[in-house]
């Protein structure tokens, strides 16, 4: 019991470390313009009574269910959101909410070590050390918090799995973490969970283990049906959405067997080019862990005895690692380096756990020496990518070179196993935290931008004062000073201002509205659409600003013209006025506002309409007149996938966006229903609840035979982990794992 809270503890310590260094350190890029604003809005909504689901003001941004990070089915990601409205600070909540999370990943890794053979002592060393990765540090903790959300959760998978397949446990836990890990809605842990089912699937099939591939196939078949719900709406919108539908390399965060080679030295800094200048990433993105020279005093020939047993573990690892060497873009996924956690986790747990059971004993000077020459070649491929940096490796190396004298030290003096185990745990969890110290120093900031947003988030009330109705932001804020943000803001920041605009954060983006708009999927946009919107659409003869329901025009100073030369000159057209003018922003306000967003804009030549009611998913108009021909109605909104029409058929959108339908001359006098849900809502709900019926049923079951069986049977005599039969045991060659598991137990 010691070491499982010995885990999180020290997971927890070495989580502070960064905040030594960079108090923001967890507040950066996507958590402070995406995923914190999303979780105070989740937050605002359900305390008021809504579901997040849809917002047509949010535009290119509004369709949560095809987004899927808005995790509308996850209680964690609701939970988080309901939570985050009682903070006041942004940048505390955000560091609480990771750490958190990383401490979550540690129990998880621990659970899952002890369950795949690992002793107690090693099991803790995997579940911090897990954590202290460099993908995971430098990326997935300060910036894309939905990366680490699935990858705390996956280790719970894989553990319940084992618990239900060789413990013949509750698939419960299974369906729960499976849950929690799929409704996320990060599409890559899915990804990875799925890998980690065929993995567990190929253990099974080794292991000739019938009964339990029946069950395993059963509960991933459950969890497919929650990850039709949570995917499907993104996968019927996929094309109107920006995502890229080829296979390509592009070398965007990609990473290669080089810089995977100094993945022991905490000072790597591997080639990976991405947003920053310069081929090699700025932060060690690929380092693993400092004590990966250990595999020198792994006795393989005993490990491979044991494989059947494990085999989950490298299965996974070379899936992993597969996916993770992939091109840049496989369709709409893109990045594949952010899959590195899960190969950390793999490596890590195949070290730990082969540690655990096939340590070579006595060690001999030749393994001594093998561990040295494998020590000296990490060190030395590590520093190759970066010899500048020979100073920095200097100072890690002469902490790990004490870390791995201690470790010797403690495996030739200690005699007894479970003692020497236990030394060397502390040893290596300790320089693990003792290495994040000069790490920090030296690379104190995540490799993403810090948009340098107020932590407060009483100061993004005042942004847009004076504006009126609908707002568009013309303009790139995050190219200017941290001054800026006492006008403008960036990204969902918005969320946290009482205006409405256009310039929401979204990572599918609508292509034709993102086109013709010219805004990127943070929001912000070119110079040019402050002219852009006042062009008169061929079709409606109505400026583009008109169709788009926009009451204000906030122009941001280009960072090109410091002396705001051009901005002086920004003169609204007639009908509009200016608001407010400084030094870095103009806003200009619609004289007369049309308010309204979401409903009827453009009605064509002959027909007269009346609206009658407007919402986010749903619009009610009368046709008052309508030509013989028929006629086109033309919404203040983006025509996503999943509209219907009761009256009227849906047409091609209006420059290839606008929410358009047709009304025959029969509608006259009538009136129109316009309705959106997410495509395919009916069988998304449907297999929503089935998995959730089937799963409830399923536990039901199992837990009404459980206490119907005599008491003696079934297989706790295995408490790590599995239970296999004696025959299979001698099969497997788990014997000696068996014994020594037990023997520590008593």
């Amino acid at each position: 019991m010691l070491w499982a809270l010995a885990t999180p503890v020290a997971t927890v310590l070495a989580a502070l470390v960064p905040v030594i260094f960079n108090h923001r350190f967890y507040f950066y890029d996507d958590t402070q313009i995406g995923a914190y604003p999303i979780w105070r809005e989740i937050g605002e909504m359900l305390r008021s009574g809504q579901w997040p689901l849809f917002s047509a003001e949010g535009w290119q941004a509004g369709n949560y269910a095809a987004e899927g990070q808005w995790g509308i089915f996850s209680p964690v990601t609701l939970g988080i959101g309901l939570a985050s409205t009682y903070f006041s600070n942004a940048l505390i909540f955000s560091t609480l909410a990771k750490v958190a999370l990383l401490a979550t990943a540690s129990i998880g890794i621990y659970l899952v070590s002890r369950s795949l053979g690992a002793r107690r002592p090693w099991a803790f060393v995997a579940g911090v050390a897990s954590t202290l990765a460099g993908f995971t540090v430098y990326l997935d903790s300060p910036s894309w918090v939905t990366g680490l959300m699935v990858w705390a959760f996956l280790p719970f998978v894989w553990w319940s799995l084992r618990r239900m397949c060789y413990q013949q446990k509750s698939p419960l836990p299974v369906l729960i973490s499976g849950y929690l890990l799929v409704t996320v809605g990060y599409v890559h842990g899915t990804i990875m969970m799925v890998l980690l089912f065929v993995a567990v699937l190929v253990e099974l099939l080794v292991r000739r283990d019938w009964k339990s591939l029946v069950k395993t196939v059963s509960s991933g078949a459950l969890l497919g049906l929650v990850a039709l719900a949570v995917y499907l709406p993104g996968v019927l919108t996929l094309r109107t959405t920006a995502r890229t539908q080829v296979v390509a390399n592009t070398n965007f965060l990609t990473v290669d067997l080089t810089g995977l080679a100094g993945s022991a030295l905490p000072s790597n800094l591997p080639q990976v080019a991405s947003w920053w200048w310069g081929p090699f990433a700025p932060a060690p993105l690929t380092y693993i862990a400092w004590f990966l020279p250990l595999f020198a005093l792994v006795n393989f020939r005993q490990l491979r005895r044991l494989v059947p047993g494990i085999a989950s573990i490298p299965v996974f690892l070379i899936l992993s690692l597969m996916l993770t060497l992939a091109p840049s873009d496989l369709g709409p996924l893109r990045t594949p380096v952010r899959l590195m956690p899960y190969v950390c986790l793999a490596v890590i747990v195949l070290l730990c756990v082969a540690l655990s059971l096939a340590r070579v004993t006595p060690i001999s000077r030749t393994r001594w020496l093998s561990t040295a020459a494998v020590f000296a070649a990490s060190v030395y491929l590590g520093w190759t990518g970066k010899p500048e940096l020979w100073t920095v490796s200097a100072r890690m190396v002469l902490i790990m070179a004490v870390g791995f004298a201690l470790t010797a030290v403690a495996l030739r003096r200690i005699r007894t196993k479970a003692k020497a185990d236990g030394v060397v745990a502390a040893v290596l969890v300790a320089t693990s935290l003792m290495l994040a110290f000069p790490q920090h120093h030296y690379f104190p900031n995540p490799p993403v931008q810090d948009f340098q947003l107020p932590a407060d988030t009483s100061k993004y009330s005042t942004q847009l004062s004076g504006s009126k109705g609908q707002a568009v932001v013309v303009g790139t804020p995050s190219a200017l000073d941290s001054s800026i943000w006492a006008e403008s803001l960036v990204g969902n920041m918005w969320y946290l201002n009482p205006g409405s605009v256009h310039n929401l954060y979204s990572p599918i983006q609508n292509a034709a509205y993102s086109k013709d708009l010219c805004i990127g999927s943070r929001g912000e946009t070119c110079k040019e659409l402050s002219t852009k919107l006042f062009e008169i659409d061929p079709t409606s003869g109505k400026p583009i600003a008109d169709l788009l329901r926009v009451d204000t025009v906030q122009i941001v100073r280009d960072a090109g013209d410091p002396a705001g030369a051009e901005l002086d000159k920004a003169v609204p057209p007639s009908g509009w006025s200016v608001a407010s003018r400084t030094a870095n922003t103009v806003m200009w306000t619609r004289d007369v506002p049309l308010g309204s967003v979401g409903a009827p804009v453009y009605a064509s030549e002959g027909t007269d309409i009346e609206p009658v009611s407007n919402s986010s998913t749903e619009v009610r108009f009368k046709v008052n007149e309508v030509p013989a021909s028929g006629g086109k109605v033309t919404l203040g909104r983006i025509a996503w996938p999943g509209y219907t029409a009761d009256g009227a058929t849906i047409a091609d959108p209006l420059r290839g966006y606008l929410l358009t339908v047709e009304v025959g001359p029969e509608m006259a006098g009538k009136t129109v229903t316009v309705s959106f849900q997410p495509p395919g809502w009916t069988l998304e709900i449907a297999s929503l609840a089935a998995a959730l019926l089937l799963g409830a049923a399923w536990s039901l079951v199992h837990a009404l035979r459980g206490r119907r069986r005599p008491a003696g049977s079934g297989s706790g005599a295995a408490p790590a982990a599995s239970a296999p039969s004696p025959a299979s045991a001698l099969r497997s060659g788990e014997a000696e794992r068996e014994y020594a598991l037990r023997k520590e137990d008593k």
